[in-house]
């Protein structure tokens, strides 16, 4: 009889082994370091471990059930251990993966800073996470901002990974609410309370949905002590008792600078389940990013929104209208600035489309400033919007050219040199120059 050779894993030309071609599988998991935590929370996490037939998918299944793990917001860090089974029980090519995870404290708190649309916030949260052992978390927060505004919140959340659905990340939350907001640009205050119930999935192919129930006091009040009597008349407090659906889609590679991908998210409003508040809003914003030569990109975005009061109701509150105009949408114009104005004060408008196109490119010479250059972009663009209108006569364009700074992956800042184009006699545009602007959604 001939002698055999016996088979050994492939390897490639500098002699690393294929871990494709070594069978492997998984015997058995351990998850130490549990407290409160219920079982039956964290067995679905772990599950595809079991289907693992080479030792290349089992590092792969361990890398992604090690961030579900984390995902389930229990443990402040996770490590991960892979071992040959031993014991009665082991099977040939068997392993042992052993998660050792470090609970979350039963309570928590922080202190920070956040960005929004042309505004900064300072932030407390306290959050009481894991309260019955299966994800549930309480959290009270709250944020002052320069613009002197206040957002008080307690909310209540349940997810429902461990169930059959877990893998469309289903969760329901209460949200106790009251805050206040400052609109100088048409010359009103707002005093909100209330709350609001959430149920939020999410989609296998980047789709997420919010279904929301929001009963609230809305109450306007004026700014200053010369304000129009439009304005006026909108002042005093309502009850608002409204559905909401969110639907986002996002298949871009970064959020605040997207190279490529798209981006869709629609939000609907119907109001009028009782209260003294009717109305059906629609708003949708969209954007594709191309990829060009030399680490160009082409951006287009748009946005669109229609607001009408339903049968038979009182009109549209001055503060669920639409604004169009400044750095964030259609810039050379001032914030809220696209449209009829009186005495100074933006009137808001039922209807409004808007545009834009952008050629974004990397600063040059960048590497000489090491990583912290690719936080910088340059980018040319233009902008086009109208409101109460969905024609393309008598719409407001702008063009320009400037420099953006990422702030993380949660917002940017633009300083942009302006030029308005076209405008009507009763809007707000500034002179062509240079134009600040701070924020997470921009067009």
């Amino acid at each position: 009889m001939g002698a055999t050779k016996s088979k050994e894993p492939a390897k490639s030309q500098r002699g690393a082994v294929d871990l494709s071609l070594l069978s492997a599988r998984c015997d058995k998991v351990y998850i130490n370091g549990l407290q409160r935590t219920h079982d039956d929370y964290i067995n679905r996490a772990v599950l595809n471990l079991f289907k693992a037939e080479t030792f290349k998918d089992l590092l792969v299944e361990t890398g992604q059930c090690k961030a579900n793990l984390n995902e389930l917001g229990i443990f402040k860090d996770v490590h991960v251990s892979i071992d040959v089974s031993k014991g009665d029980s082991a099977t040939k090519n068997g392993y042992e993966i052993t998660f050792k995870g470090t609970e979350l404290s039963r309570l928590t708190g922080s202190i920070g800073t956040e960005i929004g649309n042309n505004e900064g916030a300072a932030t407390a949260e306290i959050t009481s996470p894991n309260i019955f052992g299966r994800g549930e978390r309480l959290s009270v927060s709250g944020s002052y901002s320069n613009n002197r505004t206040t957002d008080f919140n307690v909310k209540l959340s349940k997810p429902f990974y461990h169930t059959r659905m877990g893998d469309y990340k289903p969760e329901v939350s209460l949200n106790l609410f009251k805050n206040t907001g400052s609109f100088p640009w048409s010359k009103y205050t707002t005093q909100d309370a209330g709350a609001m119930l959430d149920f939020s999935f999410l989609m296998p192919v980047y789709l997420s949905h919010h279904f929301q129930y929001e009963w609230a006091v809305r109450e306007i009040g004026t700014a200053e002590k010369r304000v129009p009597f439009f304005v006026r008349k909108n002042c005093g407090p309502r009850l608002a008792s409204l559905f909401r659906h969110m639907c986002i889609y996002d298949q871009r590679d970064s959020s605040i600078f997207p190279s490529q991908g798209l981006f869709i998210k629609m939000t609907n409003e119907m109001s009028g389940f009782g209260g003294n508040v009717s109305y059906t809003k629609s708003d949708t914003h969209g954007e594709i990013n191309i990829p060009l030569f030399g680490g160009m990109s082409l951006q287009f975005c748009g946005r669109v929104g229609m607001v009408q009061e339903n049968d038979k109701s009182p009109a549209v509150p001055i503060s669920n209208l639409f604004t169009l105009g400044g750095p964030l949408t259609v810039r050379g114009f001032q914030t809220a600035g696209v449209g009829e104005h009186i005495e100074g004060a933006a009137v808001g408008a039922h209807t409004y489309w808007a545009s834009g196109i952008h050629l974004w490119t990397h600063l040059p010479f960048r590497r000489h400033f090491g990583g912290f250059g690719e936080n910088f972009r340059v980018h040319f663009f233009g902008n086009a919007g109208n409101v109460d209108s969905f024609s393309t006569e008598g719409c407001r364009t702008s063009i320009g050219a400037g420099i953006a700074f990422r702030l993380g992956e949660r917002a940017r800042i633009e300083l942009n040199y302006c030029k308005p184009l076209s405008k009507a006699k009763k809007d707000a545009a500034r002179p062509e120059g240079f134009q600040f602007g701070i924020g997470y959604e921009f067009l």
